[in-house]
């Protein structure tokens, strides 16, 4: 003989909609001439120290190509290679903060007499 039992009654399961994960997308939007503008600073630093395009890739060690690219801003700015020639770096952080809104750069020289 066998023994039934009655089965408990167990609580209908939620219904919970299927609702997919999306992707979260940041608006991270880079001005159009980015790259043009940032090339106008390579060109900034180069016309300060009154190089010739060829004189100033020489030092950056890269190609003249390469940099007239850049300066066009058909190709990125290596604003690294410019930071790294000591000499270049305070005419590229001037350059730079000229984009910047909101910032006012004075140039301020001082002369000192020896005796």
């Amino acid at each position: 003989m066998k023994a039934s039992f009655a089965q408990p009654q167990l609580p209908t399961p939620l219904l919970v909609p299927e609702n997919r994960a999306q992707m979260a997308k940041a608006t991270l939007r880079k001005p159009e001439n980015a790259h043009a503008e940032l090339g106008g600073c390579l060109e900034e630093v180069r016309r300060t120290f009154g190089l010739t395009l060829e004189e100033f890739a020489h030092e950056l060690g890269k190609d003249d190509r390469q940099i007239a690219r850049q300066i066009k801003g058909d190709e990125r700015p290596q604003l690294e290679v410019v930071f790294a020639v000591e000499r270049f770096r305070p005419a590229l952080v001037i350059a730079l903060a000229r984009l910047a809104h909101g910032v006012e750069i004075d140039t301020v020289i001082h002369l000192r007499r020896s005796a």
